[in-house]
């Protein structure tokens, strides 16, 4: 009689059993993520293909907005998902420092046109002009086109006919006073480098850095009550004392 009661009485803890392995029995099979992303295959390749033309510069090309709305398209599901958000990053991030790069340099190239000239002081007297020392020799058929970025600032005082001359120092916003030199206006100069007539020469660590015009050079004036004033030296005169 026990024999036959304890089965009787198995048979529902069978069934319960049995339940509960068919309960958990899709917890188990169910997969991690989605299929791959055929729009993030595409991306990829075209990222992998520009960036290995153009480097940093790729993140500033046209291209890039096409490769981010593909990984747009990535379904959130896909197993691609996570390496699509991470390149977008990788994209983001790489445009913001590379527009970056560029604005900075571009300040620089704006603030080299922005020059100040030192305060302005009276004019020596003049002295007797120079002797040109005697010019160096020249291919023939080379002509002498003056002082260019790049050259000896040396040439400045020994070649040229002597028609170059030391002026006052150029402040250049930024990187500080720059020595410049303007061309004498004996007509043989201005015959022989018709290009420098109303230019700067501005020479850095001992050599020819860039011409500016006379027009652009922005002069500016200390007041006595502390304040400062600015004109363009062609067209202005400096202020009297105030009372």
């Amino acid at each position: 009689m026990r024999i036959h009661s304890l089965t009787t009485l198995s048979r529902p803890l069978v069934g319960l059993v049995s339940t509960v392995l068919i309960a958990l029995a899709p917890a188990g099979c169910k997969k991690d993520s989605g299929p791959p992303s055929p729009e993030y295959e595409q991306a990829h390749q075209r990222f992998s293909k520009i960036y290995a033309q153009k480097l940093d510069q790729a993140f500033l090309d046209p291209e890039m907005d096409a490769i981010d709305a593909l990984l747009e398209q990535v379904p959130a599901d896909s197993m691609d998902a996570p390496s699509a958000k991470e390149l977008q990053q990788r994209i983001k991030a790489g445009r913001a420092k590379m527009e970056a790069a560029q604005e900075e340099q571009q300040e620089a190239i704006e603030s080299a046109h922005q020059v100040d000239s030192v305060p302005s002081s009276p004019e020596p007297e003049a002295e007797p002009e120079p002797t040109p020392p005697p010019a160096e020799p020249k291919d023939a058929g080379t002509p002498d086109l003056g002082p260019v970025a790049g050259s000896p600032a040396s040439e400045l005082t020994a070649g040229y006919l002597g028609c170059f001359q030391a002026g006052k120092p150029i402040d250049i916003q930024g990187k500080g006073l720059r020595d410049a030199w303007e061309m004498s206006s004996r007509a043989r100069c201005s015959q022989q480098y018709p290009a420098f007539v109303g230019q700067v020469v501005l020479v850095e660590d001992g050599k020819v850095l860039a011409m500016l015009p006379k027009s652009a050079i922005v002069t500016t004036y200390k007041l006595q009550d502390g304040g400062t004033s600015t004109g363009n030296p062609n067209t202005e005169k400096s202020p009297g004392p105030t009372k």
